[in-house]
């Protein structure tokens, strides 16, 4: 049965619940899309033993034409929105633990509505946001380390939730980076509103902003324009949503992480999962594309996907890839939360091992491996489960040693230990036949 839309929210409409479980699409304990992995790429769920957390905010699903938020119980926002945390937040389920809570989303129609038009609906669906997130403060964060991820409708949630209920605020200590993906935010807005939470500008910084926006090379000014234009951004000086006509953009390149390095090649490109076909979530795709960021924007090539692994169901197509802004980089993301992660605990004392960021290894059948799985602090031993019988760890060095017999994908789980504590952490495997 499909919920209503509401043609006219109502302002002064109480937030939802969030102690009800119906209005959160991800918590930890309880089983959803966001504990998945790639079938068959031998990643692993690692959300029991993850020391940080995950507050993340889905784009717009709300499809249909006609009304301006859509209710809770919307069942095909909520069948999409479930699809979008399958593959936007899962890159985070090796280190944190998922919170994603429902929230009554602009319909995408409402896009379209002149800007005072825009301001109700925009602000109950932060609203609700907002209560979540104050939610999960209080109830389920309990002092962690935490990523604020969004995209899309949910990165304009985020970017105010920066602005009004984490910068200066002890909260502002255990962020440890804010992924954005998915909105035109020029850099100006940025600085003066989050002049605390700087963007990224490397692979490792930590309490910093990640922007990015995805498009096909050789995608025309005009296209560009159109995009920029068609999304409202909160304007905290003046507390009104509105659109940001002038100024540079912020944008990193996904792949690199780093504001100098803006061009990759595709043997850096980690991977990405397929979207929106039959194998959505199915294998990972490394080294398909090329980069280069540019004016904020993260230009690849091919500058259409293969269709056979990418369908945005006509909502943009052409070379406009905003659908793909995660999944594209799946495995880039995934491994660069790592990474940033590592760095916070460094930076906060922890003296526990901690596994390096690199979550894949390819090998092949008849060739002998040598793994060493690296690790900051010191190690005083390495555990690894799954690993096939012709091959063995040295577990005071963390090396993994032999001649892989079969091709196969092998899901490995890591630990890492030393008298201060234990790090734990995934190895995906893949031995790969002879040509």
């Amino acid at each position: 049965m499909h919920g209503a839309l509401a043609d006219t929210p109502a302002v002064a409409s109480p937030p939802l619940d969030y102690a009800q479980p119906e209005h959160w699409l991800a918590l930890p304990q309880r089983a959803s899309a966001a504990m998945r992995t790639p079938r068959g790429a031998g990643f692993s769920n690692l959300q029991d033993v993850a020391v940080a957390d995950v507050f993340y905010v889905h784009p717009t699903t709300a499809m249909r034409a006609g009304g301006r938020n859509a209710s809770p119980d919307d069942a095909d926002a909520a069948r999409m929105a479930e699809l979008m945390l399958l593959t936007q937040a899962t890159p985070f389920n090796a280190i944190a633990r998922i919170h994603a809570p429902r929230y009554r989303q602009i319909t995408l129609s409402t896009y379209e509505l002149e800007p005072e038009a825009l301001q109700a609906p925009l602000n109950l669906a932060y609203a609700d946001v907002l209560a979540a997130f104050r939610y999960y403060v209080e109830h389920f964060n309990h002092g962690r380390p935490f990523f604020l991820v969004a995209h899309s409708q949910g990165t304009n949630h985020a970017q105010r939730l920066l602005v009004e209920a984490i910068q200066g605020t002890a909260l502002e200590r255990q962020l440890v980076a804010a992924y954005l993906p998915g909105q035109p935010i020029p850099r100006a807005v940025l600085a003066a509103e989050l002049p605390r939470l700087p963007l990224c500008t490397r692979a490792d910084q930590v309490g910093c902003l990640l922007v990015w926006q995805t498009f096909g090379a050789g995608a025309t000014s005009a296209e560009l324009r159109q995009w920029r234009s068609g999304n409202p951004g909160w304007d905290a000086r003046a507390q009104r949503w509105v659109t940001w006509a002038q100024g540079p953009l912020a944008g990193i390149n996904p792949v690199s992480w780093d504001a100098r390095d803006r061009r990759t090649a595709a043997s850096r490109h980690r991977g990405a999962v397929p979207f929106g076909t039959p194998d959505t979530f199915v294998g990972l795709l490394p080294g398909l594309v090329r980069t280069r960021s540019q004016d904020g924007y993260t230009f690849v090539v091919p500058p259409q996907l293969p269709a056979t692994h990418f369908n945005d169901g006509g909502v943009f197509g052409g070379r406009n890839l905003h659908v793909f802004d995660v999944a594209l980089f799946w495995l880039d993301v995934r491994e660069n939360a790592r990474l940033r992660l590592n760095a916070w605990r460094a930076a906060h004392g922890v003296r526990a091992p901690l596994i390096q960021a690199r979550a894949r290894v390819v090998a092949k059948v008849g060739q002998p491996l040598r793994h060493r799985i690296r690790a900051r602090n010191r190690v005083e031993r390495f555990e690894v489960e799954g690993l096939p019988p012709e091959l063995t760890l040295d577990a005071r060095n963390g090396v993994i040693l032999g001649t892989p017999r079969t091709a196969a994908v092998y899901a490995l789980r890591v630990m890492a230990r030393n008298t201060e504590g234990a790090d734990h952490a995934e190895l995906s495997l893949v031995i790969d036949a002879p040509r």
